[in-house]
């Protein structure tokens, strides 16, 4: 079962430029979090570095830079989030709707993870993209 969204102290943004992924580049895949006074790096890049405090609850959330791209029919959605150390006993995160994931960081170390994204346009067929962005617990 995820943990509640309202339980994170954590909270990672996926952008996401519509247009641009849709050509199959992640370059348009902006990911930014909360945590840049507590030591993450490469905010703004898919190499974000989240740095967080052993324990924490996370928020992933995925959001299209475009509003009305949902509202025309398109979608956007988290397909996964891979396996981590940080991850500990409790196991991957788990999806809580389309657009959010939640986990808990149990063990003190670091590591990066798959984060597997879906892009579908209005009217279009999808494309998968996978990044592996990295999370350090203390």
């Amino acid at each position: 079962m995820a943990t509640p969204i309202s339980q994170c102290s954590v909270f990672i943004q996926i952008w996401i430029d519509t247009n641009a992924v849709q050509a199959g580049q992640t370059k348009g895949i902006y990911l930014v979090d909360n945590r840049t006074s507590g030591g993450s790096q490469n905010e703004g890049s898919v190499n974000l570095q989240t740095n967080c405090t052993r324990g924490s609850f996370i928020c992933w959330t995925i959001i299209p830079i475009d509003p009305n791209f949902v509202a025309s029919g398109g979608s956007v959605q988290i397909q996964s989030i891979g396996n981590s150390n940080v991850w500990g006993d409790s196991g991957q995160p788990q999806r809580v709707d389309n657009w959010n994931f939640t986990g808990q960081a149990q063990s003190g170390t670091s590591g990066n993870y798959a984060l597997g994204l879906n892009v579908q346009a209005p009217g279009g067929s999808g494309i998968s993209l996978s990044i592996n962005p990295g999370i350090a617990a203390h």
